[in-house]
């Protein structure tokens, strides 16, 4: 079967069964086609070239790529895989700041891909459709495209306000074993599970000296923007609840009382929420946010969170 196929099922079945634990995959990552699959995705990447710790490209691996994957298959079967630690780089950021980087060697990098197309799928079947980041055929022009509908349609529905949301240190800070709890209560069976938990703890090489990654999803890894969807899904979950999936009733209420609505979209680790009401309102939302977020132990960044009026426009 086509991994593209199998894919499918496992989406497919997802949807159709939210509680199906989806045990025994393990052996989809030894498997001779899925590992082929892996580096056609990894090959495209702008940091192909760029080496890990043990100084190899992706230029050395196609060198022999059939050998280097038949090397990986019997690791992986026997479940005793070993990831390297990334190597630690920094990248300037527009503010003046420094991105700190985290550089999987090469035969992580396709072991990662292949237990993102492995898990992907399935994840997929939960996201909210106000999550447009790190899925496949979603970018950023569909958040910003969402936004705008709603804003013109039924002349904006009385939306006054708009919240810009950011995270500071958003890789970085995630607590990993809420993530692999989170990873965990959707299904991801064990040995996947453990092989993540490798990944997460491999720790970091920095100008020689080794650091050990506790806390945190390097970024720069192939992982690490699905995983870091995953954790911010508890989030799409609790503002579904609290603002959208409320009964006629209820909003009915909230109007009479004169109490304004939201609707909240996010891409990555920025989020728009747009509301009704009075600014007090949406500073409150924000308040509220940054509550939820702290219950996550993550940081709303006070610096980068904005409530604006609707007609001054938002950045996103």
């Amino acid at each position: 079967m086509k991994v593209e196929e199998m894919q499918k099922k496992l989406r497919q079945k997802a949807e159709k069964d939210p509680e199906h634990p989806f045990e025994n995959l393990y052996g989809l990552l030894g498997n001779t086609t899925w590992l082929r699959v892996a580096p056609q995705t990894v090959n495209p990447n702008a940091g192909r070239e760029t080496a890990g710790i043990d100084g190899e490209s992706m230029r050395h691996c196609n060198g022999d790529l059939e050998g280097n994957l038949e090397a990986l298959r019997p690791l992986r079967k026997a479940k005793r895989f070993a990831p390297q630690p990334v190597r630690r780089v920094s990248i300037p950021k527009p503010d003046g700041r420094r991105r700190p980087l985290g550089i999987p060697g090469i035969r992580d990098r396709i072991v990662q891909e292949a237990l993102r197309m492995l898990l992907a799928p399935r994840w997929a079947a939960d996201c909210s459709v106000h999550s447009s980041g790190f899925r496949p055929n979603r970018n950023t022009y569909d958040a910003m495209a969402y936004l705008r509908n709603r804003l013109v349609g039924s002349a904006g529905q009385g939306y006054q306000w708009g919240i810009e949301g950011d995270r500071t240190s958003s890789f970085e800070t995630i607590p990993q074993r809420r993530l692999i709890k989170a990873i965990k209560n959707r299904g991801a069976d064990r040995h996947p599970r453990d092989l993540l938990g490798k990944c997460l703890r491999a720790g970091v090489m920095d100008k020689g000296a080794l650091t050990a990654t506790l806390t945190g999803t390097p970024q720069g890894g192939i992982r690490s923007p699905l995983l870091a969807n995953r954790y911010l899904h508890e989030m799409d979950k609790y503002r579904e609840s609290n603002y959208l999936n409320i009964s006629t009733l209820a909003r009915h209420k909230r109007r009479k009382a004169g109490k304004g609505h939201s609707l909240p979209t996010r891409y990555a680790d920025d989020f728009v929420i747009l509301c009704t009401g009075t600014k007090a309102e949406a500073r409150q939302r924000k308040e509220e946010m940054g509550g939820l977020l702290s219950n996550m132990r993550r940081t709303l960044s006070e610096e980068k969170t904005k409530i604006t009026p609707i007609t001054a426009g938002c950045t996103f």
